[in-house]
């Protein structure tokens, strides 16, 4: 029975003005929707209107935003920043010694001034627009420089948005291509809306064979809006982890060892705090050479966290929320708390995939995957730094790629062993200092040396294996159909993935010794650099030039 004419059978009449009858109700209703269908329709139209327009005015000369002149002033001080860390020694005995604070105070504000007559140059003279299917801008006050950038040779699209733009709902467009090492086109300040419909139309024109920007698409079609597919979403507490063992304590060490040699250790040695502590210490430990042992290391432990903060803070600030959707034939990443950053990657770019653990990293049995592109064309260029999926579990890995069908390779699961490379690699290096030895043993007993002088050269030789086993065993490989995977590291670990369909070379090299040995030392050439194999099998090499000449003899679109 149906439900609805059971109420109104049931129904007792209520004696109330607030209240309608049902038939009245479902006209009001009827109506109400009617109003909502025709406002829903008329802001779609204008919204498409507004879009075409935005579309139709691409397609001439746009001027950049005048609040780009703060974005260039920002960017401009950064870099002379980012690039400033030598100077941080000097700087500091310069104030240990008496430096004066007016002179630095009048250099400041001169650099300052002339950064901000040469960005307010650059926004006055910035010109760009899309037109024959190509992004061309131009730029300069004396000499004009106009780039054509073929949009077929976009290699990455990056949408940011930093803390000082949020406000104004104003963002910033880098577009990198392949064949540039820097930034191709930098659009800074522009519009959200204006942002996001140029990004688009870059994205779909790019895969199309349109000769003109007539044909532009429409950006905000129900197939453009529907297509995007979600990959990876990482947690706050993922993130965590992932500033917790990515952390960059060396460089901090680098940095901050000249300024520790102009402290006076001495002095802190012998304080009255220093000396109690260490009373402590021993108190503890009652001289147990084992527990004092246990005791530093998890003070090093301590002071690595205690630096992880600043990388856990880093990570968090740029990743979170972190989110990698794929959208068409591009793969997108967004995320960042205070700089919202969102980067785009064309699948077909994928060079290389690399998995790299830290030697930290493997307590929690957690990766951090890099999508390698073409060398010195990484989405973040100026850093270096590769599109990444951080804190990655090994049995995620080829769940993850298989969410992506148009890599190159297919989805393959990460190796749980590999096929180490010959002895002879060991054995052809561990005879050297084996020999040294042995000559200095021999010269020692002739020449009656004590017996520390032996202790000392075995120790060191031993010492000088040991670092020779250990670098022969971070080697290995796994040969697959459509892909070889290579190994490296001990303590560290990292696998390579290679395409055979994005090999563009394979150079095969041979000793002597190693052609009586049937090895081979293979380079494997890609867009995004060599990759080395040493002391494999010849046989194995000879199979690997076969199946990437195979695979591109099929299908060689994948070349840069």
């Amino acid at each position: 029975m149906d439900k609805s004419s059971t109420s109104s059978d049931d129904a007792q009449p209520v004696d109330t003005n607030g209240i309608a009858t049902n038939s009245s109700s479902d006209a009001n209703i009827a109506e109400v929707a009617n109003t909502l269908d025709t406002t829903i329709e008329n802001n779609s139209a204008d919204t498409r209107e507004q879009n075409s327009n935005s579309i139709s005015d691409l397609q001439q000369w746009q001027a950049l935003s005048a609040w780009s002149i703060v974005s260039n002033i920002f960017s401009t001080l950064k870099n002379i920043l980012s690039n400033g860390f030598a100077i941080v020694p000097i700087a500091y005995t310069g104030w240990q010694q008496g430096f004066d604070m007016q002179w630095g105070i009048l250099a400041s504000s001169v650099l300052l001034l002339l950064v901000t007559i040469f960005a307010i140059i650059e926004w006055r003279k910035f010109r760009f627009r899309l037109h024959n299917h190509q992004l061309e801008v131009k730029r300069g006050l004396i000499f004009i420089k106009k780039d054509e950038i073929p949009l077929s040779r976009i290699q990455n699209i990056r949408y940011e948005q930093p803390f000082y733009f949020k406000p104004l709902s104003l963002g910033t467009l880098v577009i990198e291509t392949a064949g540039s090492k820097k930034d191709e086109a930098h659009l800074a300040a522009l519009d959200t809306l204006q942002a996001q419909t140029l990004k688009r139309l870059l994205l779909n024109l790019s895969h199309t064979k349109a000769t003109s920007t007539d044909e532009l698409p429409n950006v905000n079609s129900q197939q453009n809006v529907d297509n995007t597919q979600p990959i990876v979403r990482k947690s706050l507490a993922d993130l965590v982890l992932f500033g917790f063992y990515q952390n960059n304590f060396i460089w901090f060490a680098v940095i901050a060892g000249p300024i520790a040699g102009q402290i006076d250790w001495d002095k802190i040695f012998d304080s009255p705090l220093a000396q109690q502590f260490w009373l402590w210490v021993q108190q503890q430990t009652h001289q147990n050479i084992g527990l004092q042992t246990i005791m530093v290391i998890v003070g090093l432990f301590a002071i690595y966290s205690l630096f992880s903060l600043i990388s856990i803070v880093a990570a968090i600030l740029k990743y979170h929320p972190y989110q990698l959707d794929k959208h068409d034939e591009t793969l997108q990443r967004s995320g960042g708390v205070i700089s919202h950053q969102q980067d785009a990657l064309a699948i077909k770019r994928i060079q290389l995939i690399q998995v790299q653990q830290p030697a930290i990293a493997r307590l929690f049995n957690r990766w951090t995957l890099y999508f390698k592109q073409v060398k010195g064309h990484e989405v973040e260029q100026k850093t270096k730094q590769h599109m990444l999926v951080p804190s990655v579990k090994s049995a995620e890995i080829a769940s993850l790629l298989a969410s992506i069908p148009n890599i190159s390779g297919g989805a393959s699961a990460l190796p749980s062993s590999y096929k180490p490379i010959h002895i002879n690699w060991l054995t052809k290096r561990i005879v050297l200092p084996l020999f040294v030895a042995i000559v200095l043993t021999i010269v020692g007993y002739s020449g009656h040396h004590s017996h520390e002088f032996f202790e000392f050269t075995w120790f060191a030789t031993t010492m000088m294996m040991l670092a020779i086993y250990i670098r022969y065993k971070q080697w290995g490989y796994v040969l697959a159909d459509k892909v070889i995977w290579q190994h490296s590291g001990f303590f560290g670990q990292q696998w390579k993935r290679v395409a055979f369909d994005k090999v563009q070379h394979v150079k095969i090299t041979q000793t002597k010794g190693q052609k009586h040995a049937q090895l081979a030392y293979v380079e494997i050439g890609l867009a995004s650099g060599s990759v080395i194999f040493p002391y494999i099998p010849i046989s194995v090499a000879q199979q690997i030039v076969a199946q990437s000449l195979n695979a591109t003899v099929h299908n060689n679109h994948n070349w840069i």
